[in-house]
Order: C-alpha cells, then sequence, then structure tokens
C-alpha cells in the first residue's frame, strides 16, 4: 500500500486506520451553526485499476455530528485515530468576526499551497470556496491532493464551499462535505450567508431537469432572502458570477445575471463568485459583486472592465478577507505578497433604508 502511495506523485498526509484504510483527508468541520456542526474526514480503502490502467483509490467520506455546541465557543475535538482539529461555533448578535473567501484552487498545486499558508496565518473564524476546489470532481485521485494542500486551514476553521464547474457534480463533493443539496445558507453574528450553486450545466440530465432545479433553488433562495431581511449583511456565494470583466465570458451566465434583480430587492449586501481567475470588483445599484477566482487556477485577462459598473480588476493570484465588527463590514483584496489589492466597507443593510 505505501509503495502504491508513493507512486501517485505527491506527499499525502495519511494516517493508518488499520491493515487497509488510510486517512486521506481531513479533519474538517461544515454544516456549521450555532448548536450542531458535522466533523468529516476521507478515507482510502484500497485501490482499483481503472480502463487506462491507472490505480485509483477507492474512496469514502465519514461522519460525526456534535450537538449541543454554544455560540462563539471554540471547539476541539479528536479524530479515533488522534488526529485533532477545532472551529469557531458562529456567535449570535452584534460581534465581531472574520472571515476569508477565496476559490479557483484547482490546478498549480504550489500556489494553491501558498494561498492555503496565508490564509492559516490569518486564522480566519471561518472559510467560503467559490468552487472549483478541483480540476475533475469525478477523479478520485485529486481529491487526497486538494485536501492534503488544504489541511492546516481544515483543521482550524469551519468550512463552506460552493460547488463549481470543474467539481461535475460529483457525488463525492456532496458525499465528502455532507451537502445534501448544493444551495445552503448560515447565520454569522448578524451577517446571513446564502451559498448557491450556479453550475446548471451539470444540475440536471435534461434541460427540463436543469430547469426545475435553476427554479426550485431560485425560490428557495428568494424565501431565505426573505426570512434574512433583519440582517445587517446579507451575502450571496458562488461559483459563477453575473459580472465579468472578461472579455470572453461576458455573454455567459445569463441565468446568474437574471438573479441581479431579485437581489436588489431583497438588498443583497455583497456577492461572491469565482469562475474567472482573477480579481473583480463591480458596483450596481448599491450591491457589490467580487470576483474572487484566484486560488491557484491559470489566470485569466480582464481585458473587458464594464464602463460604469467596474470599480477594480487585476489578473494575479489573491483571497478576500471580510472582517465584520457591529455597525461596519471591511473587505481587502490581498495578493500573495501581501499587498492590499482593493480595499472597502460597507454599513449594515438596515441603515441604508
Amino acid at each position: 500500500m505505501n509503495f502504491r502511495l508513493l507512486l501517485i506523485g505527491f506527499w499525502l498526509l495519511s494516517v493508518s486506520l488499520g491493515a487497509e484504510e488510510l486517512v486521506v483527508g481531513g479533519p474538517f468541520a461544515v454544516n456549521v451553526t450555532h448548536d450542531t456542526a458535522t466533523i468529516g474526514w476521507v478515507v482510502q480503502n484500497g485501490e482499483v485499476r481503472d480502463a487506462n490502467g491507472r490505480l485509483q483509490p477507492v474512496l469514502r467520506g465519514e461522519h460525526m455530528t456534535l450537538n449541543g455546541l454554544k455560540p462563539g465557543e471554540t471547539r476541539s475535538y479528536v479524530l479515533p485515530n488522534g488526529t485533532e482539529g477545532s472551529f469557531k461555533v458562529p456567535p449570535t448578535g452584534a460581534t465581531s468576526f472574520t472571515a476569508v473567501i477565496f476559490g479557483d484552487t484547482r490546478s498549480r498545486h504550489e500556489l494553491h499551497r501558498q494561498i492555503v499558508a496565508a490564509i492559516t496565518r490569518w486564522s480566519p473564524d471561518f472559510v467560503l470556496h467559490t468552487g472549483d476546489l478541483v480540476a475533475n470532481g469525478l477523479d478520485p485521485e485529486q481529491w487526497p491532493l486538494f485536501f492534503d494542500i488544504e489541511k492546516p486551514l481544515l483543521a482550524q476553521a469551519a468550512f463552506y464551499p460552493a460547488l463549481g464547474n470543474h467539481e461535475r457534480n460529483s457525488p463525492q463533493f456532496h458525499e465528502f462535505f455532507a451537502i445534501t443539496k448544493p444551495y445552503y445558507s448560515f447565520d454569522w453574528g448578524r451577517a446571513h450567508f446564502t451559498v448557491i450553486n450556479t453550475d446548471l450545466g451539470t444540475a440536471g440530465r435534461d434541460a427540463a431537469a436543469k430547469e426545475v432545479f435553476w427554479e426550485e433553488q431560485k425560490r428557495w433562495m428568494e424565501d431565505d432572502l426573505v426570512k434574512a431581511q433583519s440582517a445587517d449583511f446579507r451575502l450571496v456565494i458562488m461559483h459563477h458570477p453575473p459580472f465579468t470583466a472578461f472579455k470572453k465570458r461576458q455573454s455567459e451566465n445569463q441565468e446568474v445575471r437574471a438573479l441581479v434583480t431579485l437581489w436588489e430587492q431583497y438588498r443583497v449586501t455583497a456577492t461572491f463568485g469565482g469562475h474567472d481567475h482573477n480579481y473583480q470588483h463591480h458596483l450596481v445599484h448599491g450591491v457589490h459583486h467580487i470576483v474572487t477566482g484566484g486560488g491557484g487556477a491559470p489566470l485569466y485577462a480582464v481585458d473587458a472592465p464594464i464602463e460604469g459598473l467596474t470599480l477594480k480588476v487585476e489578473s494575479i493570484e489573491h483571497y478576500v478577507r471580510l472582517q465584520v465588527e457591529p455597525g461596519k463590514a471591511s473587505v481587502e483584496a490581498v495578493a500573495l505578497d501581501g499587498r492590499i489589492l482593493d480595499a472597502f466597507e460597507f454599513r449594515p443593510a438596515a441603515a441604508n433604508k
């Protein structure tokens, strides 16, 4: 088994569970709410040879549920094999917190590793990923590498991922992160986060099924935003952005663009997408639209800023820091060298009435 692992071509932080099983992912905390959380880890149980003669790991997601959590506490845990982790439970009420939003970590693994190291040093309370965690979610060989790179970050912060097109709507994405539906929401302090699936291309087997999914998700999102109107900040996380300064893609994602009116109606503070491998900041009718796709995938140009909407663009690896305190939220886009690419603030939505 150890000889075969060496043939994979990268080092796995693996812990033996027995004669055949290895932990090749995690631990990590997902589905974290004010009183409950899911602790996950990924186990490899042997290998199989695929049609091309490649040895592929047989992976399985494992989970345990923690109940009775207290808002704002830091909870530590230990897996059966002795691996440790911790996470913060979302606080309630007007309080301060920090988060990081980033995405498109699917390739150029050394840059992905550098991004994770920079984020980990900042010690955010939780992390949001805008999708394209791996290059092909259907390839089991890629998931252990993702978890190896993300290990120090996932061991200390709650993780909330969005589904990207490169996940291919993989069953393993849902299994590993205990996601029953690819759209969900949560509250952290006085902020409300809505995570949706914009990869309509893999949302159903045919056009009719895709339309059913999209309409169901849209109804859910509208209901979710209606219920969140008392929040100071309403933030939407997704993979495909509604606006882009990448000329090649400006005619794409019309279904996502059509959601803008809904977000404006329910006073969304900001949206955060990925898909385009660069940093972008657009401001449309009071709603900030951020593209943060600088997690390691090959960079894309920002060759067509949108007149009257685009505030800042840069083709560079980066992540976005969100710092919230009572009455104010601050956003900074940070390059790998620590340079601040963009910085802005927004006030509670109630103050803008």
